[in-house]
């Protein structure tokens, strides 16, 4: 399967690339386009060498488990994608052990933040804003592919997941973490809005994005989705040895024992083309 050109009457241009705006996009660009994932975590002026390290310094200290599973998972000197760069923190860790890599993101913001940081650190690889549903790279480009804590907000999931097939080689693994419906985290945001519903009025979907870092100060919230393990899992249901785990054992901040991992706020998927 080919790329083809999206066909829609209003798209969005940026660069060479376009893509179909619709109302979660211009949710999900302008939440991410204000606050990359992570970026107040760092108290260093933007593009610093000072601000990615504090950025490292926080998003581990808060997923400790993240570094070492990325780096036993990179294809070695392949190809690697990642659908959702932030601010580049974790594809740092993918472009020091992959040969090359690329990164996309929605918003220019994070594109932007990665690009730098991948030339400060003399890494191979580039950063562009892009959509994960209609991606611009040919078919079988990549040796794996890295998605953490994005799927979720997409208009169409499945489209995204048939993207990433497309631009896979045979053999390609990936690795996509998306957040988990039975999570202690999910449930302590289900006990606070049911709290704040006797204040005022807001729907569950208006109220869940607000666990995004800045996203309680739009007027339109991003789209979040829930997985179950089951729901994950056949997600990727056209992959290979696909396997579900949960991680980040997490409420309000503070890790918990590791006999609560069942109830971690990441749904870990890992599989191959």
């Amino acid at each position: 399967m080919n790329r083809r050109p999206m066909e829609n009457a209003f798209p969005t241009v940026v660069g060479s690339i376009h893509f179909m705006e619709t109302e979660a996009r211009a949710a999900a660009t302008k939440q991410w386009s204000e606050n990359p994932a992570g970026i107040n975590l760092a108290a260093a002026p933007e593009g610093t060498s000072e601000f990615y390290e504090q950025m490292t310094r926080s998003r581990y200290a808060l997923q400790p488990w993240l570094p070492d599973l990325i780096r036993s998972w990179v294809p070695r000197g392949g190809r690697v994608l990642e659908i959702g760069c932030g601010a580049g923190t974790d594809h740092s860790v993918i472009a020091s052990l992959a040969g090359d890599t690329a990164a996309i993101d929605l918003a220019s913001h994070g594109a932007q933040l990665t690009q730098t940081r991948l030339e400060l650190e003399g890494r191979p690889g580039t950063a562009q804003v892009a959509d994960a549903e209609d991606m611009p790279f040919p078919d079988q480009s990549f040796d794996g592919v890295y998605s953490f804590g994005v799927l979720h907000h997409t208009d169409h999931p499945e489209r995204a997941i048939a993207e990433m097939w497309r631009v896979m080689r045979p053999g390609a693994t990936f690795l996509v973490a998306l957040y988990h419906k039975h999570s202690m985290f999910a449930a302590q945001k289900a006990v606070e809005y049911a709290v704040r519903l006797r204040w005022r009025s807001q729907t569950w979907r208006d109220y869940l994005p607000e666990l995004e870092y800045g996203a309680d100060a739009l007027e339109q919230r991003p789209l979040v989705r829930l997985y179950s393990r089951q729901s994950a899992r056949s997600l990727f249901s056209q992959f290979h040895d696909v396997r579900v785990r949960t991680e980040h054992p997490a409420l309000s901040g503070y890790l918990l024992p590791d006999w609560l991992r069942p109830f971690g706020w990441y749904v870990v998927v890992t599989g191959r083309r």
